[in-house]
């Protein structure tokens, strides 16, 4: 602030400052009787209002015929106000038709010398005065100004002729009734201080320098205080003609006034801009009231001290500072300017933060993608947004770009020996058949596959009869093994293999591109033969890398089985088993027998165990 706050007024008038910093005391505007005037905004009393019309003139020596003071209206019976010096210098005030115009004699305006004239119109007769002295008057009944037309203008008549003022007008006065005689004789000589609510535009013309350069000094101040300015067309604004030019010597006044004033932080501009005062004390200003007159202030200056503070704010969207000045919407560090209780400046600083949250991120989706508030599903790629809270409470606004990638499907054909694990790893399949299996594709979505699986089975059976022993399988590939050590028996095999040597022997059995190993039998060459029981005993999985199930097929009373490793050492002894199936766990990789003994017969199986 500029330190001109906290003002306690007592004043005579009201002491509003002036627009215009170009008034000068007792100035006057010349016109050059060719095209000079000045238009205001001023509407005119209307109707057949009573009106009071005064000006200080200056007619030119020059000057013949008819010269415009004052106009407003329209070119039409008892429709304008044309007050004017006629051309044998006597005062005419013209409004067209009937009982609507007057005049006085003649020679009753010299030319060359400053005259005060005046027309009245009071309920339907009409005055003419010359420095306060009736000259003229007469029946103006039917005048009748209507709205709407051309407002008042100073040294030209309104449209419909030309009658251009020569010389120099001042103190032109409007009034809204009829003004006295006595009125006008005592108030023509001064200019006037106070607002009047009878004077509808006032224009003293204490514009500019007299005779001087006036660029830009082109406008007409209304003193009335109701704004009717007005604007100077065609004046040349230089020298001693179409100029502003010294004026008739009005008696002036001026007003007074106190006022007690609080300056901030030891400085204070006084009201006229003109003095900048550092210490406390009392000090007198000029300024120009609303009436364009000097108003003297008489100021009691003190000082007081602004002071700082801070604050923390935290909004979603937008912040209006304290003081109502300022609208942020970014997080940042402000300052706002209040005021404080000694009436200067309190400066605030506001530590903002703005939560509102904004990212823009691209995401893949298979088939379709819904966005993170979860109000929409999309199912087309594009850019979508989105609108979820943040972590502040605020919006999180989102710009999404989505690629909707899709699922795809494929069908295999695929064998297996005994079995098959999918291509997912989730299924192993044991029979042959059609399967659905979904595994991830390139893209990350579901690749819908079909399995047409064929299950290729191998007939591990043997049997022995005698000292032979026998492949169940035909049309196959054998080779006879010995199954103390799992060793080959090189040029066995046949279907069949008799051996020359007491132990244990299994057959490996090829067939529809898939290999097994059938059970181990044992043969006795010397001491009485193994006893092969019907016992309908199975042993699997073989070959095995964990548990191993034993199915008798039935419960067996008093059963039993042994496990012996390669070097034909018992490992693990089973008792007494009633149930129908046991499993256990073998030891280290490798081969063992596993003897089965039921009701009288007793069933021997070699088992591979594997990592």
């Amino acid at each position: 602030m500029s330190g001109n706050f906290n003002l306690t007024l007592s004043l005579v008038v009201l002491l509003a400052v002036f627009f215009s910093a170009n008034l000068q005391a007792q100035n006057a505007l010349n016109f050059d009787g060719a095209n000079d005037y000045v238009q205001t905004s001023f509407s005119g009393v209307l109707g057949t209002a009573n009106r009071t019309f005064e000006a200080w003139v200056n007619v030119d020596a020059n000057a013949s015929g008819n010269v415009c003071v004052v106009d407003y209206g329209t070119n039409s019976v008892g429709s304008r106000n044309s007050f004017s010096v006629s051309g044998s210098n006597g005062l005419t005030f013209i409004s067209g038709g009937t009982n609507a115009n007057i005049g006085s004699t003649s020679n009753v305006v010299t030319p060359g010398q400053w005259t005060h004239v005046a027309f009245v119109l009071d309920n339907g007769t009409g005055y003419l005065y010359v420095n306060g002295t009736q000259v003229g008057t007469g029946n103006l009944s039917t005048v009748n100004t209507p709205s709407g037309n051309t407002n008042l203008r100073i040294g030209q008549r309104v449209a419909g002729g030309s009658i251009p003022f020569y010389g120099s007008i001042d103190e032109v006065r409007i009034w809204d009734y009829a003004r006295s005689v006595t009125e006008i004789s005592n108030g023509m000589g001064a200019e006037y201080c106070t607002l009047d609510s009878n004077l509808g535009a006032y224009h003293k013309f204490n514009h500019g320098t007299a005779g001087g350069s006036n660029s830009g000094v082109n406008s007409s101040y209304d003193a009335s205080g109701n704004g009717n300015n007005g604007s100077l067309q065609n004046i040349s604004l230089s020298g001693a003609t179409s100029n502003w030019v010294t004026g008739y010597g009005l008696s002036t006044s001026s007003l007074a006034g106190t006022l007690s004033a609080t300056g901030c932080n030891a400085s204070y501009t006084s009201p006229s801009g003109n003095h900048v005062w550092t210490q406390a004390g009392t000090y007198t200003d000029t300024i120009q009231s609303v009436m364009a007159c000097d108003s003297i202030l008489t100021i009691t200056l003190a000082f007081n001290t602004s002071t700082a503070s801070s604050i923390v704010e935290s909004v979603c969207e937008s912040y209006t500072s304290p003081s109502g000045s300022y609208t942020w919407t970014v997080s940042g560090i402000y300052t706002d300017t209040l005021v404080n209780a000694a009436g200067c400046d309190s400066i605030l600083t506001v530590d903002l933060s703005v939560n509102n949250s904004s990212s823009e991120f691209s995401v893949d989706a298979c088939n379709s993608y819904t966005i993170p508030s979860g109000n929409n599903t999309y199912i087309f790629s594009g850019s979508y947004f989105d609108t979820i809270p943040n972590a502040a409470g605020c919006d999180s606004s989102m710009l999404i770009h989505v690629t909707i990638l899709q699922n795809s499907s494929s069908s295999i054909t695929a064998s297996g020996c005994n079995g098959y694990t999918s291509p997912s790893g989730l299924y192993y399949w044991t029979e042959s058949g059609t399967y659905i299996d979904t595994a991830t594709a390139a893209n990350g979505c579901d690749s819908m596959i079909t399995v047409n699986l064929t299950i290729d089975t191998v007939n591990a059976g043997i049997s022995k009869s005698g000292k032979t022993l026998s492949a169940t399988a035909v049309g196959a590939s054998y080779q006879w093994m010995k199954c103390s050590d799992s060793t080959l028996v090189s040029g066995e095999a046949g279907k069949t293999y008799s051996p020359n040597k007491t132990g244990w022997y299994a057959v490996i059995v090829t067939q529809n591109g898939c290999t097994d190993t059938s059970e181990c039998l044992k043969v006795n060459i010397v001491g009485v033969e193994d006893y092969a029981s019907d016992l309908g005993i199975s042993v699997f999985p073989n070959p095995t890398s964990g548990m191993v199930t034993i199915d008798g097929g039935f419960n067996y009373e008093n059963s039993q089985a042994r496990i012996i490793n390669a070097e034909g050492k018992t490992v693990r002894m089973i008792e007494k088993f009633s149930s129908r199936q046991i499993q256990f766990e073998l030891g280290a990789t490798g081969l063992y027998t596993v003897l089965i003994y039921a009701e009288g017969g007793y069933r021997a199986v070699r088992v591979m165990k594997t990592e």
